[in-house]
């Protein structure tokens, strides 16, 4: 399918066959593609569970309904944690904010239920998408996570006993873990919080007083001391110091912090020597792009990436879930799991921000397997009671959609689908080297006892030896399936962001090749940055933000789109030059008012 006529000089040809009619389909949500789209990062069906890349349900219930009637087949070729079938359950049950995002874009949706189809290669994806889109009867859900906490007080409540500066019982809410700097003039070792953290005002200081030789050192100039400790399988191994440096607890309604003692320590001591769960796994992690030698050394194990303590309440909760009834103990696996990588794990962090007395608490970096040298220690406990809200209000306003949502837990370079059955596709495709999925995902996948096939993974990756290359042409063989079972008439929505221009083009040739013609392009704004787009070089205009590419099908056996396909090289000195620099050739493709741009280096 070629590009849209208006895009590429040497393409004179005039749009043939149906052109009235797609013209007046298109105009009749020209709308939505008009004004960027906000994809808000609140509300529960967004905060159940923490994905990489992810928008929000409510955003895509609109596009639907705008684009499909009701009893309409929805496909995602790259499901994700499921936030297209998600949004196919919210066409049926649609929520204030999605009529608050269609009345503020002026169009009118036919709501009612849709039945969709979900393609996700990762495991993790598919069991929140699986569990999600199949939600249990939340006051039975709400039942069970009451009983579930109250087992796991019973079993783990020691693990989280603390007591304030007045020696009154109380609950652990977190303690700050420290690295321990080594003196590079005299050896003496100090911990990371003791040499930078300052209070009154709070700051954190570059250098700092050493009191074995009496000379001002800067952080940096310090090496991490290192260590030979046994692990919670009681395996030896080389492994980075660390200290409890601050403690935080509580006693009923009020909240207290204070320095470790003694009895902490000894806690702490208790604790090394418990043995896991006999269900724990003891698991390896398999690297890809995203280790580090320095923050990660002696992470060779998915228990490597935990205290003691969290490890084993993260062990016993699942043991004690996998009791429950089969209507509510994947629920009750997905709320345990949702608190895992972002909040339970050493990956947890405090920041310092301006004006603020007190470190803020935050959750793991997305799309990255980071590790602070002040990591924090979490109660999970406290924590999956906190989440499991999320969850029940998410049930809630699902309950009673006639919408129907199929979970394929496989590749959709190959989909068991029948020819031109599907209305309409909305998805979002990995961005390239964006996200690692597989090597993040399997902090949560190892706790499943299965990890995700990499092989068919569509990224760039060099540990899988997959360049830009490979990954088109795989990006390739998904539209080509798209194509297959899009009906003639039946559009597709697709997102996309890339900080980088091959990558565009990989993509632009994928959909070209399989026959599908840009129609509209639109920005899906989703508010905040993650941590790779804010730290990522941009050579792409407007790359910052997630794009919606809004597509129909030509039939590949058109002649013209056969023409198009071999003359739109989207990234080739054919196309229109509308802007450009000393290394770069800047493209736009005006439809319907809005552009989209890619560009080439020279």
């Amino acid at each position: 399918m070629g590009i849209s006529e208006a895009a590429c000089e040497g393409c004179g040809d005039a749009p043939r066959g149906n052109a009235t009619k797609k013209t007046s389909a298109i105009g009749s949500i020209a709308k939505l593609y008009k004004t960027p789209l906000p994809s808000t990062r609140t509300g529960p069906l967004y905060n159940a569970f923490s994905y990489p890349t992810k928008i929000s349900p409510e955003a895509i219930a609109v596009y639907i309904a705008a684009h499909t009637e009701p009893g309409a087949a929805v496909l995602d070729a790259f499901g994700g944690s499921g936030t297209t079938g998600i949004a196919a359950l919210l066409c049926d049950r649609p929520t204030p904010e999605m009529m608050r995002i269609a009345d503020s874009l002026g169009v009118q949706p036919r709501w009612g239920p849709r039945h969709a189809h979900l393609f996700e290669i990762g495991v993790l994806g598919s069991f929140v998408s699986e569990t999600l889109c199949h939600p249990p009867e939340p006051e039975a859900f709400a039942h069970a996570v009451d009983e579930l906490c109250q087992q796991g007080q019973e079993k783990l409540g020691w693990l989280y006993e603390a007591k304030d500066e007045m020696g009154r019982k109380g609950v652990l809410r977190h303690a700050i873990w420290s690295d321990v700097l080594v003196c590079p003039h005299c050896k003496t070792e100090v911990s990371l919080w003791d040499a930078s953290v300052k209070t009154k005002p709070l700051a954190m200081v570059d250098s700092f007083f050493c009191k074995g030789c009496h000379k001002q050192v800067a952080v940096e100039a310090c090496e991490r001391a290192t260590e030979v400790a046994v692990d919670a399988f009681g395996r030896r191994q080389i492994s980075k110091k660390r200290v409890v440096a601050r403690i935080h607890g509580r006693n009923g309604s009020i909240k207290w912090q204070r320095p470790p003692t003694e009895e902490d320590r000894e806690l702490v001591a208790r604790i090394a020597d418990t043995k896991p769960p006999k269900s724990a796994p003891c698991a390896d992690i398999q690297w890809g792009e995203l280790r580090r030698a320095g923050y990660h050394l002696g992470i060779d194990k998915l228990h490597h990436f935990y205290t003691k303590r969290n490890f084993i309440a993260m062990a016993t909760l699942l043991e004690l879930a996998s009791a429950f009834p089969a209507d509510v103990r994947d629920a009750l696996r997905l709320l345990i799991l949702s608190y895992n990588a972002s909040h339970s794990t050493l990956m947890t962090r405090v920041v310092l921000k301006k004006e603020q007395n007190d470190f803020v608490l935050t959750g793991s970096q997305s799309g990255v397997l980071y590790i602070s040298g002040l990591p924090v220690e979490k109660n999970i406990l406290a924590g999956v009671r906190r989440k499991s809200k999320a969850f029940i209000d998410s049930f809630r306003l699902l309950q009673g959609s006639r919408s129907r949502v199929v979970v394929h837990n496989t590749s959709s370079e190959s989909m068991p689908l029948l020819a031109h059955s599907i209305d309409y596709v909305f998805t979002d495709p990995p961005f390239g080297d964006y996200i690692p999925y597989a090597e993040l995902n399997q902090i949560n996948e190892l706790w499943l006892g299965r990890t995700t096939d990499r092989s068919r993974e569509v990224i760039v990756s060099p540990s899988q030896s997959k360049g830009v290359a490979e990954y088109g042409a795989m990006m390739g063989a998904v539209f080509n399936e798209v194509a297959r079972v899009l009906k003639p008439e039946g559009m597709a929505t697709v997102v996309f962001h890339s900080a980088r221009s091959e990558v565009w083009c990989a993509l632009a040739r994928a959909y070209i090749a399989a026959g599908f013609v840009v129609e509209a392009t639109s920005i899906l704004d989703k508010i905040q940055s993650s941590f790779k787009q804010v730290v990522s070089t941009l050579s792409v205009k407007g790359g910052s933000s997630p794009t919606a590419i809004k597509a129909s099908r030509r039939p590949l056996e058109d002649p013209v789109q056969r023409q198009d396909s071999r003359r739109c090289d989207p990234c080739g000195p054919k196309w229109r030059k509308t802007r450009s620099s000393a290394s770069l050739l800047a493209v736009r493709v005006y439809v319907l008012g809005a552009w989209a741009e890619c560009r080439h280096g020279r």
